[in-house]
């Protein structure tokens, strides 16, 4: 092939070249990408601000919740947990025993009887001469012996005292001739709960004025200004908050929070006693004595309150707690507790019986109000006369919820929302877990045409105080 035609099939040769840069392009790209950053970065923020806020609200803003255990009924010393006084453990299938276990328990106690008897004899004997013994012993007590108990007994009372506290309250009023004064009253109070930010005390102040002045002197002689942070117009008991940031470190050393002790149970009377606070009026002042009753109550809407009764002669304008030996405070003195026919025994609220109020009025709730009186139907009254076991409602609140849902007088409640109803005590507790406005359905046996019959009704729920009746006159023997 010549040159001149190989010259035509060359190959072609080519320089390729990068496109040119779009810059319009690539701004848009940009800032596409930096609104995308922003949008995740807000929907982050704002899914960690709810998050945060939902878990302040939990905690009451930064709060602790106050949570005070409930009491159980207090078991006599001479019983064991679960029996019945004078009977045999049951045996078979509620002690774990099978039928056939049991009779070869039974036939080898039979044939040990005859073996037993001397031992028992003898055992009885011994025991016999021990309790002579100990009842004909005479113990002569000294001088130096009387001030030893007073001592350890002043020694008591003065732990006990570190909880107790002075609130006195100062109001600015004026009177008819338009002059200013000054109305101050002084009152005990108790160191009950500490939230991480307030010290919480419970007292009975007669006003919850806004113009109030509120000072609170703890056990060292401090006094620190304070704020009512909720109120219970029923019983008349306020929860008290004094920033813990203005208590010095010296003095929360001195202070502590109450021991609440149990105030329910048959062997709480006769118990061994103190008044702390203000027993005689005068602040500071220290009574001695035993328990002498605690069954007596006082009924209030939604709630009854046990009353614990003792001997000590105190003033009608007393106020502070009882606290048994151990330091256990069971009772909080009252004047609207006492005896119309003994006004000068002091008597107090049933510390068990406030556990739960203590612990609403501590973290700030208001609490429910239904209007809804009641006692509990007893096994006795179930078997005799065939009512069913519940809330027997002895009387409704006028223009309550109670009575505008339906609740009658004679109703027995059964349950409240999703939640069995056994007692006033159980309703009382469900109580707490609802808010005012809420809505619940009651249901409740209602006696008609010759049987009780099963009736439901929707209730709303108002606010604890709605109605403040007087408790003297309400009170209930049983």
């Amino acid at each position: 092939m010549d040159e001149n035609n190989s010259s035509e099939y060359q190959f072609i040769k080519e320089t390729i070249k990068e496109r040119p840069l779009n810059k319009k392009k690539v701004l848009t790209r940009i800032i596409m990408i930096l609104i995308c950053a922003l949008l995740f970065g807000a929907v982050s923020a704002g899914v960690f601000i709810l998050s945060v806020r939902q878990y302040l609200s939990a905690r009451g803003d930064g709060i602790d919740p106050v949570n005070i255990p409930r009491d159980e009924e207090m078991v006599s010393a001479d019983e064991e947990p679960g029996e019945e006084p004078g009977e045999e453990p049951v045996k078979g299938e509620e002690s774990g025993i099978s039928d056939n276990e049991a009779e070869e328990v039974k036939g080898s106690e039979e044939a040990s009887t005859e073996e037993a008897v001397s031992e028992n004899e003898s055992a009885d004997n011994t025991e016999k001469k021990i309790v002579s013994y100990n009842i004909t012993e005479h113990v002569s007590l000294s001088v130096e012996d009387y001030k030893s108990l007073y001592r350890t007994l002043k020694g008591v009372a003065t732990e006990v005292g570190r909880s107790v506290v002075s609130v006195t309250t100062v109001v600015n009023d004026t009177d008819w001739f338009e002059n200013s004064y000054e109305d101050s009253n002084t009152v005990s109070g108790l160191i009950v709960a500490n939230n991480g930010k307030d010290l919480l005390i419970l007292a009975e102040i007669p006003t919850t004025d806004e113009n109030m002045e509120l000072n609170v002197t703890f056990a060292d002689g401090v006094t620190l200004s304070g704020d009512v942070k909720q109120d219970d117009p029923d019983t008349g008991l306020s929860i008290i908050s004094v920033p813990l940031e203005s208590i010095s470190d010296d003095t929360q050393k001195v202070i502590k929070e109450a021991e609440l002790g149990n105030s329910r149970g048959t062997n709480i009377v006769g118990l061994p006693v103190m008044a702390l606070g203000a027993p005689l009026g005068i602040q500071g002042s220290q009574c001695f004595g035993r328990t002498t009753g605690n069954q007596r109550e006082i009924s209030l809407p939604d709630k009854n309150i046990h009353v614990l009764s003792t001997d000590i002669y105190g003033s009608e304008n007393a106020s502070g707690v009882i606290a048994d030996y151990d330091g256990n405070v069971i009772g909080i003195i009252s004047g609207d507790t006492a005896m119309d026919d003994m006004p000068n025994l002091l008597c107090g609220y049933a510390i068990s019986d406030l556990k739960g109020l203590i612990e609403r009025l501590s973290n700030g709730s208001s609490g429910c109000y239904l209007g809804i009186y009641g006692a509990d139907v007893t096994p006795e009254i179930n078997e005799r006369e065939g009512v069913p076991m519940g809330l027997y409602v002895t009387r409704v609140a006028l223009d309550s919820p109670a009575m505008s849902g339906g609740i009658q007088s004679g109703d027995v409640i059964t349950r409240l929302g999703t939640a069995d109803i056994a007692s006033l005590s159980d309703y009382s507790e469900q109580l707490m877990k609802y808010q005012p406005g809420d809505e619940a359905v009651i249901t409740v046996q209602r006696y008609s045409q010759g049987e009780f019959q099963e009736m439901t009704f929707e209730i709303d729920f108002g606010k604890s105080g709605e109605v403040r009746e007087e408790l003297k006159g309400a009170d209930t023997n049983r």
